[in-house]
C-alpha cells in the first residue's frame, strides 16, 4: 500500500514539473515572438499601416498569455490609436466595406480593453474607456444606404459591455464621489449599472430597424435592377466579406463592391426580425430598473417594449404596455410623450375592434395643450414619430373629425372604421369622473344661485361647460339629474328640427336654447329654473351632453 503511494506522489510531482518546464517554455517564447515583433513596431518595420495594427494585436496577445497586463493594454491601446487614423486615410478597400472592417476590429480592441480593466478592478477606467470608444465612431455612419450597419454596430458595444459590467465581480459602488472620472468629464450614476446599457442597445437597435425602412425604399431599384449577389461569406480577415464563385473545379473568392455588398447586408438584415431581440434587451433593463426602484426609467423600457410589440402586430401586448406606461405620463405632465403614446393606444384599438377605447384615446389627443410647426415632416420623422404625427393644430382637428365620423359611421377615405359598425352601439356613452383622464377634454360644473330655498320655491340652477377641444362642438341635448328626479331636466338645442326620441319620458323638463355649442377654451353658461318639491338636500348627480 504504501509503495503503491509513493508511486503516485513522484507521478504527480513529475506531472507539476513537467507542467512547469511547459509554463516556462511557451512564456520564453510568447516573450521572445513578443519582442521580436516590438521591434517591428519600434522601427516601422511593415509595408502599410494594417500591418501595425496587426502586430499590436499580436504583442498584446501574446503579454496576455504571459499574464502580463499592462503590456496587453499598451498595445492595445496602441492599436486602437493607429486604428482610429486609418479612418480617414486607408484607401485599401471600397469606403462602406472599409468602415466595415475598421469598425470588427475596433470591436475586438474595444472587448480585450474592458475585459482586462474590469477584471483588474478598474471600474471607473472602464467606463471612462467606454465612453471614449464610443465618442471615436458615435459620428462615423458612412452613406444612408447603410446606416443600419452602424446602428447594430453600435447597439452591440452597449451589449456587450453591459453583460461586461454585469459579470465582473468587482463591486460596483452604490454612490458616486466626486473622485469617479474627471472634473471635465464626471461619470453618472447610471454608467455602474447593465440596465443602462441594455436600455441603449435596445434603443440603438431600434434605430437600426428605422434605418432599414429608409434603406429598403432607396435600395429597391438598384436591387431590382443588379440583384443580390450570391455566395457571399465572411474572409478569412476580420470584417471583410468575399463572393465565392465556382466555374468547372476551380473555386475562386472575389472581391465585392459596395453596391454588391450593400446589396447583401441589406438582405441578409431583412431577413431578421429585431423586433423581439429588442423587447428581450427592454425587458432585461426593466426588471434591472425595477430591482434599483428606477421607477422612471423602467416606464421608458416598458414604453420601448410596447413599440415594438407594435411593430410586431401583437396589439394586445402592446395596448397592455401603453396602458400602464400612460398612466405615468399623465401623473407627471408629460404630454409630449403622451401624446406619441395615445397614438399608438388608438391604433391599438383599432385593430382590436374596440371602438370606445378609440374614441376615448383620439378625445385625449385632441385635447392635448400641444402644438408644433407647420408639421412637415420627412420620411425618417415619420416612422420615429409613430402614429400620433406632429401634434399640429391641423392634426387635433382632425382626430377630433375622426370621433365624429366613427360615432356617425361614416367611411373613412381609407376604410379604416368599417371594423366598427359592428361594436358601435356600446360607444354612446362615456364617463367622465373626477380620476378620469378625459376631464381634459370636457370640465362641466353646477351652482346652485341660492344655498336655501323653501319647499315649491323656484331654484335657479347654472350649468357651464368647457371644452379643450380644437373644433367647436355642437351639443344636441344636456341632460341633467338630481337625487330628486322630479328636478331633472333637458336642455335641447333649438337649431334642430326635432326632439330626441327619449325626450318624451313621464316628467321630464324640456328648455330649449338658441344653442348648444362650445368653442375652444370658452366656457358655455346655462341657467335653468327647477322647483324644489319636498325638504332635503339637492345634488346633482350627473349632466350627460
Amino acid at each position: 500500500m504504501s509503495n503503491s503511494l509513493e508511486v503516485w506522489m513522484i507521478v504527480i510531482f513529475c506531472i507539476c514539473r513537467l507542467k512547469n518546464v511547459f509554463v516556462e517554455l511557451c512564456a520564453a517564447f510568447y516573450k521572445e515572438e513578443g519582442r521580436r515583433i516590438k521591434a517591428r513596431i519600434e522601427k516601422k518595420n511593415f509595408a502599410s499601416v494594417e500591418l501595425s495594427i496587426r502586430y499590436c494585436f499580436k504583442v498584446a496577445i501574446y503579454a496576455e498569455f504571459r499574464r502580463d497586463w499592462p503590456e496587453a493594454l499598451k498595445f492595445y491601446e496602441e492599436g486602437v490609436r493607429v486604428l482610429r487614423e486609418m479612418i480617414g486615410t486607408s484607401t485599401r478597400l471600397p469606403p462602406t466595406q472599409r468602415l466595415v472592417e475598421i469598425k470588427a476590429v475596433a470591436e475586438q480592441f474595444h472587448f480585450k480593453i474592458s475585459t482586462l480593466l474590469l477584471h483588474a478592478g478598474k471600474v471607473v477606467e472602464a467606463i471612462t474607456w467606454f465612453r471614449k470608444h464610443i465618442k471615436s465612431y458615435e459620428r462615423v455612419v458612412g452613406t444612408p444606404e447603410v446606416a443600419f450597419l452602424h446602428w447594430e454596430w453600435f447597439s452591440r458595444q452597449f451589449l456587450v459591455f453591459g453583460e461586461l459590467i454585469e459579470t465582473t465581480s468587482t463591486t460596483i459602488p452604490d454612490t458616486l464621489s466626486p473622485r469617479f472620472g474627471t472634473a471635465d468629464n464626471t461619470l453618472t450614476e447610471w454608467e455602474f449599472q447593465p440596465a443602462y446599457y441594455y436600455q441603449l442597445a435596445a434603443t440603438y437597435l431600434r434605430e437600426k430597424r428605422y434605418a432599414i425602412e429608409c434603406s429598403s425604399s432607396m435600395a429597391n431599384l438598384t436591387t431590382e435592377v443588379n440583384g443580390v449577389p450570391e455566395s457571399v461569406m465572411p474572409s478569412v480577415y476580420v470584417g471583410q466579406y468575399v463572393r465565392l464563385f465556382e466555374q468547372g473545379d476551380t473555386v475562386s473568392l472575389l472581391p465585392l463592391s459596395d453596391t454588391e455588398y450593400t446589396s447583401y447586408a441589406l438582405s441578409e438584415a431583412e431577413r431578421f426580425q429585431d423586433s423581439y431581440e429588442i423587447i428581450a434587451l427592454f425587458r432585461k433593463a426593466y426588471e434591472s430598473f425595477q430591482s434599483l426602484g428606477a421607477t422612471r426609467m423602467a416606464s421608458a423600457c416598458s414604453s420601448g417594449m410596447a413599440i415594438e410589440y407594435y411593430a410586431a402586430a401583437d396589439f394586445s401586448n402592446a395596448k397592455q404596455l401603453f396602458d400602464s406606461v400612460a398612466g405615468l405620463y399623465r401623473q407627471e405632465g408629460w404630454t409630449s410623450l403622451l401624446w406619441e403614446n395615445l397614438g399608438y393606444l388608438r391604433e391599438c384599438s383599432m385593430k382590436l375592434n374596440s371602438p370606445k377605447d378609440f374614441i376615448s384615446y383620439s378625445l385625449e389627443m385632441a385635447a392635448l395643450p400641444l402644438f408644433s410647426g407647420s408639421g412637415e415632416e420627412n420620411r425618417e420623422n415619420k416612422i420615429k414619430s409613430g402614429p400620433a404625427g406632429s401634434p399640429t393644430i391641423s392634426r387635433r382637428e382632425n382626430i377630433q373629425q375622426e370621433v365624429i365620423n366613427v360615432l356617425e359611421r361614416k367611411q373613412s377615405s381609407e376604410g379604416t372604421y368599417d371594423g366598427f359598425n359592428n361594436a358601435i352601439e356600446e360607444v354612446t356613452h362615456l364617463d367622465i369622473d373626477q380620476i378620469s383622464p378625459l376631464r381634459m377634454v370636457l370640465t362641466a360644473s353646477v351652482a346652485f344661485h341660492d344655498q336655501s330655498v323653501k319647499p315649491g320655491s323656484p331654484l335657479l340652477v347654472s350649468v357651464s361647460l368647457l371644452s379643450h377641444l380644437p373644433s367647436p362642438v355642437v351639443v344636441d341635448q344636456l341632460e341633467v339629474q338630481f337625487n330628486q328626479s322630479d328636478c331633472n331636466f333637458v336642455m335641447h338645442s333649438a337649431q334642430e328640427d326635432s326632439l330626441p326620441s327619449y325626450s318624451n319620458l313621464h316628467g321630464q323638463v324640456i328648455q330649449d336654447t338658441s344653442s348648444l355649442t362650445l368653442f375652444t377654451n370658452r366656457w358655455m353658461r346655462l341657467t335653468h329654473e327647477v322647483k324644489s318639491g319636498t325638504i332635503g338636500i339637492y345634488t346633482c348627480h350627473d349632466q350627460e351632453p
